[in-house]
């Protein structure tokens, strides 16, 4: 298996989610931290991993393949998802909110459905990031941002987002700020 994707993200968090195993509703009035503290305990079932781009958001070419290599890239980080037969999903942080504040608002979103892979049961991941995040303005369109591979087999669970930003940092936009984007993010993607 090798396929390239493009994903899309105004925050800059991504994430791979067994969505047979994730129940993403939290409440109309959610908070960051409630969110995170969701995160890490599907993480810890491995259910889930999270990861933060370190950039703000946009879109990411994404490459992936079966087997675990050697190839470097700035950064990497390997987890595992345990799951029964069937298809993991590419979700962006933006669905994650969506879900999290409406009970309605299923995963996959609409727009994400295609992000889809199979696997045979347990797997291990490797996230690694092609770029630095201080310096997006050097990265050539449609370069490979991600390469994400994935293999049978375990590895430790994450026990919070892959290199998350740090507290003292702004965090991603609240709930309400959230829906209003991205309704008209949808909007604007349908007219593409």
């Amino acid at each position: 298996m090798e396929r390239r994707l493009r994903l899309f993200d105004d925050s800059g968090l991504l994430s791979i989610v067994d969505l047979r195993r994730y129940s993403p509703f939290v409440g109309d009035d959610w908070t960051y931290e409630q969110l995170l503290r969701k995160f890490q305990r599907a993480m810890a079932e491995q259910a889930m991993l999270v990861w933060d781009c370190g950039d703000g958001g946009g879109p990411y070419d994404v490459l992936l393949r079966s087997g675990l290599t050697t190839q470097r890239g700035f950064r990497e980080a390997t987890g595992s998802v345990r799951t029964a037969p069937g298809k993991l999903h590419f979700v962006s942080y933006d669905a994650l909110t969506m879900a999290a504040q409406f009970a309605d608002e299923k995963l996959p979103a609409k727009t994400e459905s295609e992000f889809a892979f199979d696997v045979a049961g347990d797997v291990r991941i490797r996230v690694v990031q092609m770029f630095d995040p201080r310096r997006t303005t050097e990265i050539p369109e449609r370069e490979v941002h991600f390469i994400i591979e994935v293999e049978p087999g375990d590895a430790p669970p994450w026990t919070a987002v892959a290199w998350q930003m740090s507290p003292a940092a702004e965090a991603p936009p609240t709930p309400s700020a959230k829906v209003g984007l991205a309704r008209l993010r949808g909007l604007l993607r349908r007219f593409r």
